[in-house]
């Protein structure tokens, strides 16, 4: 028993050994963060004020308070994406009803090319040939008319002037016709 009372105080001895270096090893850190202490506040200042947190806590300030508004105006967006679907979605069925419709304006058109327009283009190629003898015509009708209106101008002239006389005369012819008979 002797050798148990011995092991155990040396066990109990090893324990106490054991809790006093435990004890010197924690002091001994609390003494090392004491000291370090006021260095890591200066380093948690210092990095505050390199970060500008106060900034940064406004920024965050700001987000909360645009947030509401951007969700609101996102759930709009949303809406107005449903709506812009929506009219997709016709203008999609108003341009296959168009699609449909193409095969018969295309053969309108051919019909109009095959057709109307060669038509059209003999009747320009032949008014260019009539239209300028028509044209010399009524400028000559022009000039005749012109003259035309001279001479009536001029025979309107002598006729009041002259008629007077020309009555004298023909009575006077008259009268000797008269006489001579």
């Amino acid at each position: 028993m002797a050798r148990i009372g011995m092991v155990i105080q040396a066990v109990l001895a090893a324990s106490i050994f054991y809790l006093g270096y435990t004890i010197y090893s924690f002091t001994s850190t609390v003494n090392t963060v004491v000291d370090k202490y006021p260095e890591m506040l200066t380093d948690i200042s210092n990095t505050a004020q390199t970060l500008k947190i106060d900034q940064w806590l406004e920024v965050a300030d700001k987000f909360a308070t645009i947030t509401p508004d951007a969700v609101k105006t996102a759930q709009d967006i949303n809406k107005t994406i449903g709506e812009v679907n929506t009219t997709v979605g016709e203008v999609n069925k108003t341009a296959s009803a168009i699609n449909t419709n193409i095969p018969s304006v295309l053969a309108e058109v051919k019909a109009i090319r095959t057709q109307a327009l060669p038509s059209v283009l003999e009747e320009s190629a032949q008014l260019r040939q009539d239209v300028p003898p028509m044209l010399a015509k009524v400028d000559e009708l022009m000039d005749k008319s012109e003259d035309l209106s001279k001479q009536a101008a001029q025979g309107a002239v002598k006729g009041v002037i002259l008629s007077p006389i020309d009555l004298l005369k023909d009575a006077g012819s008259g009268l000797k016709s008269k006489v001579s008979q």
